[in-house]
């Protein structure tokens, strides 16, 4: 367990630096607080009035439903990086061909129409040589492969847990509160209802 933690945390730092490099410090900032304020509004948030917490109870367990889908994630990033060794072969075909794709798309644009063909062979060939290279590479750094898929999987549970929150507080603040039944026994005060009949 203390090793899966340690794991999991670590992944945190190193999510949280890619995502810093990907949208720069003030996206990090913005896309970490959207989460967090989604998740605070949707439980705390339901203290504010009375009767929100009766509207929309299940807010509460918002917090705890992305925790746990967090961690079942972690579990099987972390159990695919352990098998990423006999999972690759199956993987390898996918992302050749998407690498490819992309360097043949590359050759077109940049290549002068008459000579395509060519480029084209000549590119192929280049290609399929460095094929065993690649597939060390991918071996030897399996976050690679790995890392952009379940970063953008934790980024939609994250804000999805997120607007949940906030829906649950929208319901709660939109809801009426409830009525109150009036005591039965309640009497006006003796001197606030005039008893004296004038002439």
């Amino acid at each position: 367990m203390g090793e899966f933690l340690q794991a999991m945390f670590d992944e945190m730092g190193v999510r949280r630096r890619r995502l810093r490099e990907a949208v720069g410090d003030r996206g990090q900032g913005i896309a970490e607080f959207l989460v967090l304020a989604g998740l605070g509004v949707g439980s705390l948030g339901l203290f504010v009035r009375d009767w929100m917490a009766a509207a929309a109870p299940w807010g509460f367990a918002v917090p705890l439903v992305f925790l746990a889908g967090y961690v079942a994630i972690e579990a099987r990033r972390q159990r695919a990086f352990r098998d990423f060794a006999q999972a690759l072969p199956a993987l390898n075909e996918g992302l050749e061909r998407r690498e490819w794709a992309r360097l043949a798309k590359q050759v077109r644009s940049d290549a002068d129409p008459q000579e395509l063909a060519e480029a084209l062979a000549a590119a192929e060939a280049e290609f399929r040589a460095g094929a065993d290279a690649r597939e060390r590479a991918r071996l030897a750094h399996p976050e690679a492969v790995l890392a952009p898929g379940y970063d953008r999987t934790v980024l939609l549970w994250s804000f999805g847990c997120a607007l949940l929150g906030a829906a649950a507080f929208a319901m709660a603040w939109s809801a009426a509160p409830p009525a109150r039944n009036p005591d039965e026994n309640w009497r006006p005060p003796s001197n606030a209802v005039p008893t004296e009949i004038g002439p």
